[in-house]
This record gives structure tokens, C-alpha cells and sequence, in this order.
């Protein structure tokens, strides 16, 4: 097994040039949007670039996961942060420690409603824990939308420059380490439907 993927071999220009893209393309947002002391959305937004740029034509990539992924880890941000606030007006100490349970609640419920409306992107259930336990205003959110724009963008002008770099799947033969082949998904048939 290779530490290096073996796609870089014959791509090591094209990692390079879409690896300075993304730092592009990353600085371009937290310079154009001051967030610098946002350390929540830059972690999320670092994740999505990495996303767009390494796994560019991916699912978790396309347009849909990314808006309907951050629409929903800010409504669900936003009503778990409001729930919080709520109960803690009700009763400040008979409430104190809920934001772990909200916390755990914020990310499940994400995760529930991006797999439910198919639009599935990690790092936006993180932001919906993130908008939880980090201060944010209303320009946070007009922030992240208008960033997450951008990157859309960025990825839609520059698609035709852009490849996979995250690393194939290897599967093992039965010779062993040896004998691993490089298998597409997506140009393999199953091996269960030859059987039927």
C-alpha cells in the first residue's frame, strides 16, 4: 500500500496548480469578507474549499450539497441557538449544560435533514454546532452565504481546469498487496449482479 496516491505520478502539475487555486480562491474570501476572527466559518468554509478543489467532481461537491447543505446548518444553527437562548430565559440554572445536549441535537438533526433532502456536506452540520458555541450577528450569516456563493463560483469558472485529486479505491485482490488494482466505480459492474 503507497502512502502517495498514484494518481500524482502522472498529476503532480495539475495538484499543484489546483492546490494554489484553493489558496487562491480561500485568501480571496477571508480578505474579501473580514473573518478573520470568525474561527468557526473559516474552519467550515477551509473544509468546503477542500471539497470544491481536491474532490471537484464529487456528490458532496455539487451545487446542491453545498447551498442546501449550508441552508441547513444555519436554520438549524439558528433554531438550536434559539432554543438555548429560551430555556436558559426560563430558568438560567436548571438549564446550565444544555448546550452539550443542544450541541449533539444540532449536529444529528443536520445530518437528518441533509441526508432526508439529499443535500449532504459535512462541514455545514459542523457549522450548525459552530453558530451553537461561537458568537455570530446577522452579517455572519450574510457572510457565510455570500462565500459559499463565491466558492460556487470560483468552482464554476475554473471546472474546466479542475480533476478529482482525492485518491482512488483500492481494492485488494486475492494475490494480495501485490495484485491491488485501481477500480471505477462507476465503469464496474456489480459483481452481485453478474450472479442473478
Amino acid at each position: 500500500m503507497s502512502v502517495i496516491d498514484v494518481k500524482v505520478k502522472n498529476n503532480l502539475e495539475q495538484y499543484i496548480k489546483q492546490c494554489l487555486m484553493a489558496t487562491g480562491v480561500i485568501i480571496a474570501v477571508i480578505a474579501s469578507f473580514d473573518i478573520v476572527e470568525q474561527t468557526v466559518i473559516i474552519a467550515t468554509l477551509g473544509a468546503t474549499t477542500f471539497i470544491v478543489f481536491a474532490m471537484s467532481h464529487s456528490y458532496a461537491s455539487a451545487p446542491r450539497r453545498i447551498y442546501g447543505g449550508y441552508a441547513i446548518g444555519i436554520l438549524i444553527g439558528l433554531v438550536v441557538y434559539y432554543l438555548e437562548m429560551f430555556l436558559l430565559m426560563i430558568d438560567p440554572r436548571g438549564f446550565e449544560g444544555i448546550n452539550l445536549f443542544l450541541g449533539g441535537l444540532a449536529v444529528g438533526a443536520s445530518i437528518f435533514l441533509m441526508v432526508f433532502t439529499n443535500t449532504e456536506h459535512p462541514p455545514a452540520a459542523g457549522l450548525s454546532i459552530g453558530l451553537l458555541f461561537n458568537p455570530w450577528t446577522i452579517e455572519t450569516i450574510i457572510v457565510i452565504i455570500f462565500a459559499i456563493v463565491f466558492l460556487n463560483s470560483a468552482k464554476y469558472l475554473l471546472r474546466n481546469w479542475l480533476i478529482d485529486l482525492h485518491g482512488p479505491a483500492i481494492q485488494d485482490e486475492p494475490g494480495g498487496d501485490q495484485d491491488q488494482e485501481i477500480v471505477k466505480a462507476e465503469n464496474k459492474p456489480d459483481r452481485d449482479d453478474n450472479n442473478s
